[in-house]
């Protein structure tokens, strides 16, 4: 079968659509998971190019919108928006479908550098998919997983990534539209190599002398804005610390961030754009400061595209459990562009990936990314200063 590894985004459809068990997604030489064929197991039925979303471009089934509904959010409840990545508002979607005897479909940490897609049933395990998880997933067999609970007449809300949820949508079929199926996508700035945060974990250990057992992608213990990849440490003696960067000093979040370590098909996204292939939207509103000044506390403020009647419905249900506001997509995308379009390719990424077994990341990172033109250094230096004196007067004036 010839399906289209080159452009592969690692969906992982085929591999859950073939009946036959032929396919398995392994780890490339750079860190991404491609489906390899077992050619003794093939049947040659050609399903798993027929399901391909990069092959055939998957729709919402309920028709998403060009023009959605963007609301500003953010969860009431304090210890949900402090614990989440942005506003918490995955958490409140997630509670209110658990709550109605539902199931949750999304990320979690399987181990210090593995990620992969489970079902919850129940609240306390919800704390396993909320934050963000900037490494590339293994969807296991979580459409098969999804299909078979909606069979049994499960409410099921779902979330990934915009790749994902195509996927989804191709492995079910006529199951697509069902009423029972709540889809969330996120607003991906795309997605970094296996490879890459195993060499960051390994470094990380080395240096602290410790073994890491879980990353906080997004803690907010310096503000929302100035997150910092935090890592939870045994040290030798048996106790437990943690370790601290913000996004400005961590080598793996400026790695990403510059995009040097992520999958060749997120700069060319058919499905991160308007129309959103989801039935609701989330995402980080940055400049939620300029716009709904009220809506900012630097707790975070998440941006909501509710792209389907389906979705909205879903959200409406929740409202009690938000602080919110009306906005519009075009506010929300000066502060997100990837809300619109892809991330754009790094201009060094073929030698960042090159060079990766023969460097340390901070070695790397200076190679490939350290030789910026001198105007554009200033540029950012500038444009970052401005920032930070804005918000410091924003903050004045609202006291």
């Amino acid at each position: 079968m010839k399906i289209p590894v080159k452009n592969c985004s690692s969906c992982g459809a085929c591999a859950n659509v073939c009946a036959h068990g032929a396919i398995t997604m392994m780890l490339n030489k750079e860190g991404f998971y491609r489906p390899v064929v077992d050619p003794s197991k093939c049947v040659k039925c050609g399903l798993c190019e027929k399901i391909c979303p990069w092959e055939n471009e998957v729709f919402n089934p309920n028709g998403s919108s060009k023009a959605p509904k963007t609301v500003a959010a953010y969860a009431l409840n304090d210890d949900i928006r402090l614990q989440s990545s942005s506003g918490g508002v995955f958490t409140i979607l997630a509670e209110n479908v658990l709550d109605d005897g539902g199931v949750v479909a999304g990320v979690a940490q399987l181990s210090s550098t593995r990620f992969g897609h489970i079902v919850v049933d129940n609240k306390a395990d919800l704390v396993k998919l909320r934050g963000s998880k900037y490494v590339q997933a293994d969807l296991g067999t979580i459409y098969r997983d999804v299909r078979t609970l909606l069979k049994a007449g499960r409410k099921v809300l779902f979330s990934g990534t915009p790749c994902q949820v195509a996927a989804l949508y191709a492995v079910l079929g006529n199951q697509a539209n069902s009423a029972n199926l709540f889809t969330v996508d996120v607003v991906c700035h795309g997605v970094p190599s296996v490879k890459v945060f195993e060499k960051y974990i390994k470094e990380l250990e080395c240096d602290k002398s410790a073994m890491v057992l879980k990353t906080y992608f997004r803690d907010k213990s310096k503000g929302w804005r100035l997150f910092s990849m935090t890592s939870s440490l045994k040290m030798p003696a048996g106790n437990s610390e943690s370790f601290s960067q913000t996004l400005r000093e961590d080598v793996f979040m400026r790695l990403f961030l510059r995009n040097l370590c992520l999958n060749k098909s997120c700069v060319a996204c058919r499905y991160g754009k308007i129309p959103r292939i989801a039935d609701i939207t989330l995402g980080d509103y940055w400049n939620i400061a300029d716009i709904h000044p009220e809506m900012d506390d630097n707790k975070g403020t998440s941006v909501v595209l509710l792209n389907t009647i389906h979705g909205e419905l879903l959200f409406n249900s929740i409202s009690n459990g938000l602080v919110l506001c009306e906005s519009s997509l075009e506010k929300a995308v000066v502060g997100n562009p990837c809300i619109v379009r892809s991330c754009r390719s790094h201009r060094n990424r073929a030698r960042f990936f090159e060079n990766l077994n023969k460097y340390t990341l901070e070695e790397l990172i200076q190679k490939c990314d350290g030789n910026l033109p001198l105007h554009w250094r200033f540029y950012c230096m500038v444009r970052g200063f401005l920032g930070r004196v804005k918000l410091r007067i924003t903050n004045r004036l609202r006291k």
